[in-house]
């Protein structure tokens, strides 16, 4: 049964792409007032969030795993801060165009709504990056 673990690098993948495919399908959408974009976006964006939220999961349980030197619980606690950050923007990014359907519209508001996008497209690479350094500087989950 160790072969399972650790199962958190093989769940992120999933919403990286998901989630910043969603944003792409999302901009486009609202540059061209296209609603099949949009509704592309909000689809893929919908995905990438519940991924992240079991890839998050699933990290915090092979976390347990990972040695206790201080480098390594400082970089993890920054990835962990930057993920709650990343599904708190996106889950944001979701629920805003509910409560204020003139995000979505031709105006100035959607800007707004561009710019936490964008905010939560590199949260992603952030996060990306800090795994990144975990694994490959570190060593975590492969040593």
């Amino acid at each position: 049964m160790n072969f399972l673990f650790p199962f958190h690098p093989r769940l992120v993948h999933y919403p990286i792409a998901l989630c910043l495919a969603g944003v792409l399908f999302l901009i486009i959408g609202l540059i061209r007032a296209q609603e099949r974009w949009i509704w592309y976006g909000r689809l893929s964006l919908i995905m990438g969030w519940a991924a992240a939220i079991v890839a998050a999961l699933a990290g915090l349980v092979d976390q347990s795993r990972a040695p206790d030197l201080p480098p390594i619980a400082n970089a993890i606690n920054q990835h962990i801060t930057v993920g709650i950050a990343l599904i708190i923007v996106f889950g944001l990014a979701l629920y805003l165009p509910l409560r204020d359907r003139r995000l979505l519209a031709p105006s100035g508001r959607r800007w707004i709504y561009i710019a936490i996008l964008l905010l939560g497209a590199g949260l992603v690479l952030l996060e990306g990056w800090l795994g990144g350094k975990l694994v490959y500087e570190m060593g975590v989950g492969v040593r």
